[in-house]
């Protein structure tokens, strides 16, 4: 019977492993999105999309400002996405200037006024380089949970858009959805569910390969050390027994992401 069990101890472990991962985890992460109360009266956070451009229809309106409702309080940001049609700011620079300026202007921030806020503009006014530019202003924490890098990477999605002519709400949902992705609080890789399915799958896998295995076979009996019948040990030594380890501190920038009031984002061209 000893023999038979033995081979669910590893799989035993696995999943217990896997139950003390994910169970904490999954209980932080609830506790930390029930108690994210938000502490702004500056700004009525319930406007997330304003169509200046008309590119969408009011029923897809309404579902982008559902859905980026649902994100802010995931991320514990303000959010909203702007579409213009501004032939007076039709340049990428000019084009971040109001995505800043519109955070700092409306008192935008999740903690307080400057504080954590997401401001995304289209301009689809083609500029004198013939080009629509984008940009997508952070600040406050969320700044410091999505980089200049991965907000420019996520704008990339703009590219999906075909023509001037194009509805652009199936973008714009994905690039909420990547927001969420970047931005969302004390994110798990992987749920409760998943970590039981994989500690199953896990134990299944190794009950297979290991059920003919010789893991209890006898491998050292009472003639293994005799050679003509005395005893025989092979001694190994390591000339190297000492080391020294010589430890330097590297001192690391004092630099970190702005709070409210410094902006960080990225934009596109298209």
């Amino acid at each position: 019977m000893k023999s038979y069990f033995k081979y669910f101890t590893i799989p035993f472990i696995i999943t217990i492993i896997l139950a003390i991962v994910a169970i904490p985890a999954y209980y932080s992460k609830k506790a930390v999105v029930e108690s994210a109360v938000r502490t702004n009266s500056s700004w009525d956070n319930s406007l997330t999309v304003i169509d200046s451009a008309g590119k969408m229809t009011e029923e897809e309106v309404a579902l982008l400002s559902s859905e980026l409702q649902e994100i802010e309080e995931a991320c514990q940001t303000d959010i909203i996405f702007i579409t213009l049609y501004d032939s007076d700011n039709a340049y990428l620079d000019s084009v971040r200037a109001l995505a800043d300026s519109f955070s700092e202007d409306n008192g935008m921030g999740f903690d307080g006024p400057g504080g954590s806020a997401i401001v995304f503009i289209d301009n689809w006014s083609r500029g004198g380089d013939g080009g629509i530019h984008s940009w997508m202003s952070t600040t406050g924490k969320i700044r410091n949970k999505i980089s200049e890098e991965e907000a420019t990477e996520i704008l990339n999605t703009l590219d999906e858009i075909e023509s001037d002519d194009s509805d652009p709400y199936d973008v714009y949902s994905k690039i909420a959805k990547r927001i969420y992705r970047k931005g969302a609080a004390l994110r798990m890789p992987y749920s409760l569910g998943t970590a039981v399915i994989v500690a199953l799958v896990l134990s299944v896998v190794y009950v297979l390969i290991n059920w003919n295995s010789k893991l209890g076979d006898v491998t050292v009996n009472a003639s293994t050390y005799l050679k003509g019948g005395k005893s025989t040990f092979n001694v190994k030594t390591d000339t190297f027994s000492h080391k020294t380890v010589t430890k330097r501190k590297i001192e690391r920038s004092s630099s970190s992401g702005s709070g409210g009031g410094s902006h960080g984002g990225g934009g596109h061209s298209r």
